[in-house]
């Protein structure tokens, strides 16, 4: 845009135009600061029931299943550990792991090293 050929009231306008932008990006930045988008309202759904089902958190936020089914991949790819029961309704499990040393195997680890070893050797 060519802002020297414009007129003083095509330069408010277009300056008014950019605050309004402005003020909307620092709101989506604060609100992405203090937790409260679609990904964090669905966690907070998830603690704060047992079990959930997506169509009941996609009414509560009022939002499409769809949307819901997504926050849930994205909840899941940040590490959140999040099953489905024999309903089909959401689980969050959050529990504490504890980390073993590297230098330590358990046997699991064993046993799929030797699978893969004999598979290898076919």
């Amino acid at each position: 845009m060519d802002y020297e050929k414009m007129t003083k009231k095509e330069l408010i306008v277009e300056m008014e135009n950019l605050q309004g932008i402005i003020l909307d990006l620092q709101a989506r930045l604060e609100k992405s600061k203090t937790g409260d988008g679609r990904k964090s309202q669905v966690l907070a759904l998830l603690r704060s029931h047992s079990s959930i089902s997506i169509l009941e958190i996609a009414e509560t936020l009022k939002v499409s299943a769809k949307n819901v089914s997504s926050q849930l991949t994205y909840l899941r790819s940040d590490g959140f550990q999040i099953f489905t029961d024999p309903k089909g309704r959401k689980v969050l499990v959050e529990k504490k792991i504890e980390e073993t040393p590297e230098t330590e195997e358990t046997p699991e680890t064993e046993e799929m090293v030797d699978i893969e070893e004999t598979e290898q050797d076919r």
